[in-house]
């Protein structure tokens, strides 16, 4: 595959990354191990892209004012711990020739968790959510995400968020915001590790994917402000479902039709930002 066709595949991710503040990393490790790519250099690789596509998306969303600072820092710096441990861990399972299972596996089951968790309808009878302790909460959600980051390769965006929303009582559109700032020292922390652990990566087809990414991610986090929060989390489960099932087609050897629901699911995004989009500036 041609490095700078990842420049218009970095664009895409970026827009879906500034929109739901999950990094892209989620939709790219599944795609380069489709590919043929080695996990550790899947994983790297997708931390490059999450990156770029982090760094744009907090700026973008600090300019909305979707940002809080302080929490994103507790996340942020206890993630980097969570980070340190895993790197170790998909070494050892790639010399094994067990990471791409192992990764597979976690992949399935995370989405699986955070779709039922946002598509499920609510049965709550007015109770408070969320843990009492705040900085306990954010802790967990750091530790947790920064490991995940640099287990799956992913900004650890797509726990952060729902976490965020579900045990430190976020409203979903600062969650995204705070999710996406806090992600930068995770990726980089990450990002550092594996390029210490000298692993395989191509640094053009990283540039290609970053440049892409800055492009896209603030389209993606201006048209969330046109959407309303039921919407956003509706979208999001079914997102996750998709990958979900993407995954396990690859796990199942289906690399074609696992393919195809990739790109399917990132056109039907798309085309849902332009027709969600127009209809609103229709009605005013």
């Amino acid at each position: 595959m041609e490095f700078y066709y990842f420049l218009p595949l970095g664009f895409f991710i970026g827009i879906i990354s500034g929109f739901f503040g999950i990094g892209g990393g989620i939709i790219l490790t599944p795609l380069l191990l489709i590919l043929g790519f080695a996990p550790s250099v899947a994983i790297a690789t997708s931390l490059m892209l999450t990156l770029g596509s982090t760094v744009s998306g907090t700026l973008s969303h600090l300019r909305l004012k979707n940002v809080v600072w302080r929490d994103s820092l507790v996340v942020g710096l206890v993630g980097i711990i969570g980070s340190t441990i895993a790197t170790p861990i998909v070494l050892r399972l790639e010399e094994v020739n067990g990471a791409h299972l192992v990764i597979s596996i976690v992949y399935i089951g995370l989405l699986l968790y955070f779709a039922n968790k946002f598509l499920r309808p609510k049965t709550t009878t007015g109770s408070q959510t969320g843990w009492k302790n705040r900085y306990l909460a954010l802790g967990f959600i750091g530790l947790f995400a920064g490991f995940i980051s640099s287990l799956l390769g992913v900004s650890g965006g797509f726990i952060i968020t729902p976490l965020l929303v579900g045990i430190a009582g976020y409203e979903l559109k600062r969650a995204v915001g705070t999710s996406i700032a806090s992600a930068l020292l995770i990726v980089l922390s990450g990002l550092v590790n594996y390029t210490v652990a000298s692993t395989d990566v191509d640094l053009l087809v990283g540039v290609m994917l970053i440049i892409g990414a800055l492009l896209g991610a603030p389209i993606g986090a201006k048209q969330l402000a046109h959407f309303d929060s039921p919407f956003v989390k509706k979208y999001l489960g079914i997102f996750y479902l998709t990958v979900a099932t993407s995954v396990l087609l690859e796990v199942l050897h289906f690399n074609t039709a696992s393919l195809i629901v990739l790109i399917a699911l990132s056109l039907v995004f798309l085309l849902t930002l332009v027709v969600y989009s127009r209809k609103r500036s229709v009605r005013r």
